[in-house]
C-alpha cells in the first residue's frame, strides 16, 4: 500500500485529535470525570497527535509496514476508549470513534484487521459498560436498543463490503502482476520484486540472472497455428517453474523470453538449473515432435553489472554474438558483455 493510500487517514486522526481537544476543552473541567482531570486529558491527546505525525511521517518513509498499521490502530482504539471513560457525558461522541477504526482500519488494510478491530473495540466497549455500569442503566431503552442494532448491521455490512474489496483486489494484484498464458510473473513485477535483491548489502554469492529465449518459436506459429504456439510457451513456462526453488523469481520477460534470478547462487549453481532447463525443454520438443530449442545466457550480479537492466542487456548482447557465429541452442557464459 503506497503513502497516498495512508496520507488521508493520518489526517484524519489527526482531525479527531483535535476535535477530542475542542471538545474537552470547551466543556472545561465539568466535561471531565473526578478519577482525571483536563489537564491529563490535554496531555494525552497531545501526546496522541505527536505519536500520530511520527507515524504519518514513518509511512511517507516506509508505506508498507504491517506493524505500524496494527500498532496504530490499537493507539485509536485507546484513545477512544480514554476519552469516553472520561467524558462525564454518558452517550459520548467517543462510541462513534470505535466505528471509524473499524471501518477506517478494516476497509482499508483487509479482513485480518478489521476482525482485530471489531474484537478490539468491542473488548473496549464492554470494558467501558462494566466500569460505568450504574451510568448507563438509565439509558436501556428502546431507542438505545436500537442504536446497537444499527451499529451492528452497520459492522456486518462493512465486513461483507471489505471482503468484496479484498478480493476485488487480490484480483486486480494477479492481474497486474501475472502473465496470463503462462502463470509466470510478468516484466513489471519481476522488475518490482527484484529491487531487493539488487543492493549494496551482502547478497551471499550474489545473483544468477539467466535470460532464455526460444529458437525457431516462430516457425513453430507459422507451421502449427498460434495456438500451438501458446501451447509451447505455457509448457515452457511450467517446466522452467519446475526446476527452481521458491525464492527464485522467473518471468516472461517478452514474446518468447523467459528471466530466472536466483538469488544467493553460485557460477556452478546457476549452470545446473541453465542445464536443467535446457534439458526439459529438449524433452518436451521431442516428445511433442515440435522443431524448436532453447537458449540460455547466463550472467551474474554483481560480477556483470550493478543492477538488472546491465546484466540482461550484457547477456543479451553476449547471446546474440554467439548466435550469429555458432546458431542456435546452447547455454552462454557471459564474462563481462564477453563471452568467455
Amino acid at each position: 500500500m503506497t503513502w497516498e493510500d495512508q496520507r488521508t487517514q493520518y489526517w484524519t486522526r489527526l482531525l479527531f485529535c483535535g476535535l477530542a481537544l475542542l471538545y474537552f476543552n470547551f466543556g472545561g473541567e465539568e466535561q471531565v470525570r473526578d478519577w482525571t482531570s483536563l489537564q491529563v486529558v490535554n496531555l494525552l491527546f497531545v501526546a496522541f497527535g505527536i505519536e500520530i505525525l511520527f507515524f504519518m511521517h514513518h509511512a511517507s518513509q516506509m508505506p508498507h509496514a504491517p506493524w505500524r498499521q496494527r500498532l496504530t490502530m490499537w493507539v485509536d482504539i485507546v484513545m477512544a476508549s480514554f476519552a469516553v471513560l472520561a467524558d462525564t457525558t454518558v452517550s459520548s461522541p467517543g462510541f462513534l470513534v470505535f466505528l471509524m477504526v473499524i471501518l477506517g482500519n478494516g476497509m482499508r488494510y483487509g479482513l485480518r484487521l478489521f476482525g482485530e478491530a471489531v474484537v478490539g473495540s468491542l473488548g473496549a466497549a464492554v470494558l467501558i459498560v462494566s466500569l460505568r455500569l450504574y451510568d448507563y442503566v438509565d439509558l436501556f431503552s428502546v431507542s438505545a436498543i436500537f442504536f446497537l442494532v444499527f451499529f451492528a448491521i452497520i459492522v456486518i455490512y462493512s465486513y461483507t463490503l471489505t471482503a468484496k474489496i479484498e478480493l476485488g483486489r487480490a484480483k486486480l494484484a494477479h492481474e497486474r502482476n501475472i502473465d496470463a498464458l503462462t502463470g509466470l510473473l510478468n516484466r513489471r513485477a519481476l522488475i518490482e520484486r527484484s529491487s531487493t535483491l539488487f543492493q549494496p548489502q551482502d547478497n551471499g554469492n550474489g545473483v544468477v540472472v539467466l535470460f532464455a529465449d526460444l529458437d525457431g518459436f516462430k516457425t513453430v506459429n507459422d507451421t502449427h497455428g498460434h495456438h500451438v504456439g501458446d501451447r509451447v510457451l505455457a509448457a515452457v513456462a511450467s517446466n522452467i517453474a519446475k526446476t527452481v526453488r521458491n525464492e527464485d523469481l522467473v518471468a516472461r520477460y517478452g514474446g518468447d523470453e523467459f528471466l530466472l534470478l536466483l538469488p544467493d547462487t553460485t557460477k556452478q549453481g546457476g549452470e545446473l538449473v541453465a542445464q536443467r532447463v535446457r534439458q526439459a525443454i529438449d524433452d518436451y520438443a521431442k516428445d511433442n515432435q515440435i522443431d524448436f530449442s532453447i537458449s540460455i545466457g547466463m550472467g551474474k550480479y554483481p560480477d556483470h553489472g550493478l543492477d538488472l537492466e546491465t546484466v540482461i542487456d550484457c547477456v543479451d548482447k553476449a547471446m546474440y554474438r554467439s548466435k550469429l557465429k555458432q546458431g542456435r541452442g546452447g547455454i552462454l557464459h557471459v564474462d563481462g558483455c564477453e563471452l568467455d
